[in-house]
């Protein structure tokens, strides 16, 4: 994705349909590594050959996990008292995932669909050198690989993690392992749902603390309304809109991979208009969220009730100018 610094699934994910096999979604199959049975992650793990509840009960936990970092990451406008910017850190973090890596870190399947050109690194070795220097160096070389050759897992009870379509892009933040090697890989936050999330929203606040702090600016983030004191010669006012403001923090510093790049989505003739869309659509799904997450080729999530109302109160008051937070406060309490 040419200059991107975090990349996305979800181009590949939408050349896929969303049908469900009876034992497993196999369209997930092709966007996996496999990690190594003797190594230990830490996190929610999605289960695509379980029932309804258990599904439900692993997304009501991710969606926990998200709203405390993004809390922890949004606090200096909590503490400020600027409500408005604090829920836009919220809804963002609820929405980069679901763009990014269908709301999966890890998946567990009970099935032999160890992808052989992924966890050898031949499908990395088709593109840059570097980058496959870079998965040989943490993924192969180390006495336990986290991603073993296919033809040394010994068992078909799997856990895997989701990759971009070329495998330079990993976990459900899709980080780049070209370009994030020095920390992300090199601490082995990709071990931990917590740490990953942690890190690409730290990633997304190093373009959102600046452009907000300059918002004048960037003009696309402007709604123009017109105010109806000055007859005739009504005078635009500008107000700024906390959902494109998302919107170009993504498309500039997550996508583009520069803060320069954050009117992209606002630009018809952008190379890049079908990825802004494809957020926006997303953004639009966690806006309109009403107990129910649709997820890309993954289906329907109900989230449980506690979860659910903190997720109404954040994307109501970032579409509404409130701060409404009894439920959000009761789930980040516990």
């Amino acid at each position: 994705m040419t200059k991107t610094i975090l990349g996305t699934i979800t181009a590949l994910a939408l050349l896929s349909t969303s049908a469900m096999s009876a034992d497993r979604n196999t369209s997930l199959d092709r966007m996996m590594y496999t990690i190594n049975p003797a190594v230990s992650v830490s996190g929610p793990v999605y289960r695509d050959q379980s029932d309804a509840t258990t599904k439900n009960a692993y997304a009501t936990d991710l969606v926990r996990i998200i709203l405390k970092e993004a809390d922890r990451q949004a606090a200096q406008y909590r503490d400020a008292g600027d409500m408005k910017a604090y829920y836009a850190v919220l809804t963002m973090a609820l929405t980069v995932p679901m763009q990014e890596g269908l709301y999966i870190q890890y998946r567990g399947v009970d099935a032999d669909v160890c992808n052989s050109a992924a966890n050898s690194g031949d499908l990395l070795k088709k593109g840059s050198a570097t980058t496959y220097g870079i998965f040989n160096q943490y993924f192969k070389t180390a006495e336990t690989p986290f991603f073993p050759n296919c033809e040394d897992i010994n068992t078909n009870k799997l856990t895997q993690i989701i990759r971009g379509g070329d495998g330079s892009d990993l976990s459900i933040m899709q980080v780049s392992i070209r370009w994030h090697f020095d920390d992300f890989l090199a601490l082995k936050k990709y071990e931990s749902v917590e740490k990953t999330l942690q890190y690409g929203v730290s990633h997304l606040m190093k373009g959102f603390n600046p452009v907000y702090r300059n918002i004048s600016a960037y003009e696309c983030l402007a709604n123009g309304k017109k105010s109806g004191f000055f007859g005739k010669k009504a005078k635009v006012l500008k107000e700024l809109s906390y959902t494109d403001l998302i919107r170009g923090v993504w498309a500039g510093q997550y996508n583009s991979g520069s803060i320069t790049k954050t009117c992209r989505f606002a630009d018809p003739n952008s190379p890049y208009k079908n990825h802004d869309k494809g957020f926006e659509r997303n953004l639009n799904k966690i806006l309109a969220f009403n107990g129910v997450l649709a997820v890309d080729m993954v289906g329907n999530f109900k989230l449980d009730s506690d979860v659910a109302a903190a997720f109404k109160e954040v994307v109501g008051n970032v579409q509404n100018g409130t701060n409404n937070n009894t439920a959000l406060k009761a789930v980040l309490s516990k």
